[in-house]
């Protein structure tokens, strides 16, 4: 880490030293994206990238369902367990809030990286971000972010501090800016509900009849009410108002020993786009002008 330049590894420093050298501009833009980002003033920068090896090795205790309720046990047939999220209050300390936490600051790290590199190129903004999550051996996980580092033609002001990230397509960008409405940031929403198999949900589960099992709806829906809810604190953080255009939803489920049965759990994960309205940009034809209407003279 000593051998980083400006918060980046050696390797992405010389590259971006490289690009801006050359002037040879990288992108991940198809032919139809790079005209659409040239018709909203703006020109590719460079390939940006960023990523962070997390060990996610440790994400709480077991029996998540009853260290988040008290301990409450079971007490009989009609008890039915609770779910509980790592968006609830004490969830943050029991269960998978751990394991949230190390996931949220990874994945915001390989971004910050990914934008280190396109404020080195002087770049407004990152158009087209995509993000992963690879498990490397064990619990190690790297964490990577993606794009093509855009900049304006005709920059109103000075180059910003930290560029802004969409993981929308070039062409739903351009679109966007053209509107008079400019990506600020890109946003992220996990959550882990956990539910203790209780009678019910174990009949259900192993019933030879077709039912719903009601306790893993619940189970799934307050994983991404939670998510969705953590998404919409996270675009907080970076502005009071705004628009989020969802652009990713994942969800996957696995369990975990409990006493003599287990616990159920669910992983919800929002990604989007945080859209603010831009004050300075003039208004879109036809809004507040006259029209003037335009007629042939011939016959």
């Amino acid at each position: 880490m000593s051998a980083w330049v400006g918060g980046l590894p050696a390797a992405a420093a010389d590259r971006v030293r490289r690009q801006r050298a050359s002037g040879a501009t990288g992108s991940f833009l198809s032919a139809p994206a790079a005209a659409a980002v040239a018709a909203a003033g703006l020109v590719p920068a460079g390939e940006v990238f960023g990523c962070l090896v997390q060990n996610l090795g440790w994400s709480g205790g077991l029996c998540g369902a009853w260290s988040g309720t008290g301990g409450i046990g079971p007490g009989g047939w009609g008890w039915t367990s609770p779910v509980v999220t790592t968006g609830d209050p004490g969830g943050t300390r029991n269960g998978y809030g751990p394991y949230v936490r190390s996931v949220v600051t990874a994945w915001h790290g390989a971004l910050d990286r990914m934008l280190l590199e396109a404020a080195a190129l002087e770049a407004d903004g990152v158009v087209g971000v995509v993000t992963s999550r690879t498990t490397l051996a064990g619990t190690e996980v790297e964490f990577t972010a993606r794009g093509t580092a855009v900049r304006a033609v005709d920059r109103r002001g000075p180059t910003p501090s930290t560029p802004w990230a969409a993981g929308l397509s070039a062409e739903d960008c351009a679109a966007a800016l053209q509107s008079g409405v400019v990506p600020r940031a890109l946003v992220l929403g996990v959550s882990v509900a956990t539910k203790h198999e209780d009678p019910q949900l174990g009949q259900q589960r192993t019933s030879w009849t077709g039912q719903e099992v009601d306790g893993l709806t619940a189970l799934v829906q307050r994983a991404r009410a939670d998510a969705r809810e953590r998404l919409a604190a996270d675009a907080r953080r970076h502005a009071a108002t705004g628009q989020v255009v969802v652009s990713g939803i994942g969800l996957t489920s696995f369990e975990t020993a409990c006493s003599n049965a287990r616990d159920l759990h669910a992983e919800a994960v929002f990604t989007g786009t945080l859209l603010r309205p831009d004050p300075a940009a003039p208004a879109p034809a036809g809004v507040g002008r006259r029209v003037l209407s335009v007629l042939p003279l011939n016959r």
